[in-house]
């Protein structure tokens, strides 16, 4: 019996549509002929350069007061009692206003804000300057030679303690605290570490900045565990449920910001259409086969949170999505290939799937940073652009097959078997 190698014939099924800007093609490689090789060493081997992050209100100006304290919310931060001190009164060297760690009548000494954009797995650096506050008469001796205690920790980092300057050395500028996010868009805490004595006594925050930088993209997730949505409001953590039913209660409630670093295409997994044809004759079969298959969207918002606004194509959240991302929902292919197959081997068709994946923040548009809703999402769809792949391929037949193509072809019983003569001819009776 006659093998042949097994072999692969490639059709590429190119799919018309133009790929958004936000989703760079994974596929393209760079062409190392056009850069000299010194300078692809240094750029396989130098960091990524860290990027700003947004922090509201790092000066702590807003809302604007010109009184020379201040007990306003601040806007951008968690706290429960405010009070700020403008630069003329605050002792920073740039007249920077301040902010008190110490709340009036309650225990909760803390500062919070999440730092928008920040994605888990980022290095963050937070830039500060901290000074000695408060009224020397209501503070601890050890406090005005020694400092006031109090803490930093971004959600995913260890709590680091610190102590301002003591009362006559002014302020600590620049200060600096490093940690790796573990969440999207981490909770900074400041909170002073004194809880007796006046309030009036404690550690001025000033000039909050932060850098980061962004953790690689991970194409190891597969489409059908994508990584659950993430919602807030402000600073607290919110349902995604509850996120989303905010945004779609109107065409305008949120708008769409793809991340385009996280944005790509690439290759699913092979999978067989239709059936396997074994040819157990002893010729070479040639025929035409039909090939039909089809792709969809999904979403971790309904694949984790049981939420299917993005499914619906009426649902405004999905129009807000569109709005802001061409996209490709669904795709079906019907195709004919025609297949030959030698004697004793097997032909089967595959289809391996162009996709492409986007994540990104549905953001709210409220104009008040501490009631804007952000839901966080992630979607794995059919790529506008990059053409699927289908391969004909044959191939020996297994043992099975083997063993099938020698079963005896199914018969009635003859009656005279090769032992037992013909009667006579009843032809007739």
């Amino acid at each position: 019996m006659k093998h042949r190698t097994p072999g692969i014939l490639l059709t590429a099924l190119t799919v018309l549509g133009t790929l958004s800007a936000a989703v760079p093609d994974s596929t393209a490689l760079p062409n190392p002929a056009a850069t000299p090789p010194g300078a692809r060493a240094a750029a396989a081997t130098s960091a990524p350069a860290p990027a700003q992050v947004a922090v509201i209100n790092g000066d702590f100006s807003d809302p604007a007061f010109t009184a020379d304290t201040d007990t306003s919310q601040i806007k951008g931060w968690t706290v429960r009692y405010p009070y700020r001190y403008r630069g003329n009164v605050s002792g920073h060297p740039d007249k920077a206003p301040a902010i008190l760690l110490r709340n009036r009548t309650t225990d909760d000494h803390t500062v919070s804000q999440r730092l928008r954009g920040v994605r888990a797995g980022a290095e963050v650096t937070v830039t500060f300057d901290d000074g000695f506050g408060g009224t020397a008469s209501n503070c601890p001796s050890g406090q005005l030679t020694q400092g006031q205690p109090f803490t930093v920790q971004g959600e995913g980092g260890a709590r680091q303690e610190l102590r301002t300057e003591p009362q006559d050395r002014g302020w600590h500028l620049d200060r600096t605290y490093t940690f790796r996010a573990s969440v999207h868009e981490p909770l900074l805490t400041f909170a002073s570490t004194r809880s007796t004595g006046s309030w009036n006594c404690g550690p001025l925050i000033a000039r909050v900045r932060a850098t980061h930088v962004p953790p690689p993209v991970d194409k190891s997730v597969l489409k059908d565990r994508l990584p659950g949505p993430v919602a807030y409001k402000g600073n607290e953590a919110a349902s995604p449920k509850t996120a989303a039913d905010h945004c779609a209660t109107g065409a305008q409630a949120c708008v769409f910001q793809p991340e385009e670093q996280y944005s790509y295409r690439y290759y699913d997994t092979a999978r067989t259409v239709g059936e396997t044809y074994i040819n157990c004759t002893r010729d070479t079969v040639r025929q035409d086969r039909p090939v039909a298959y089809g792709d969809q969207t999904l979403d971790s918002l309904s694949q984790s949170a049981g939420v299917d606004r993005l499914t619906n194509p009426q649902d405004n959240l999905r129009q807000q999505f569109t709005r802001g991302t061409a996209w490709r929902w669904t795709s079906t292919s019907e195709r004919k290939i025609t297949e030959t197959i030698e004697p004793g081997e097997a032909s089967w068709i595959e289809a391996q799937a162009a996709r492409q994946r986007t994540e990104g923040w549905f953001v709210s548009t409220e104009n008040d940073p501490d009631q804007q809703y952000r839901l966080h999402v992630t979607l794995d769809g059919p790529s506008l652009s990059l053409p699927d792949r289908i391969y004909q391929r044959t191939g020996p037949m297994t043992a099975a097959e083997k063993q099938r193509c020698r079963a005896d072809r199914p018969s009635d019983t003859t009656p005279n078997g090769s032992d037992a003569p013909a009667d006579s001819n009843e032809r007739g009776q």
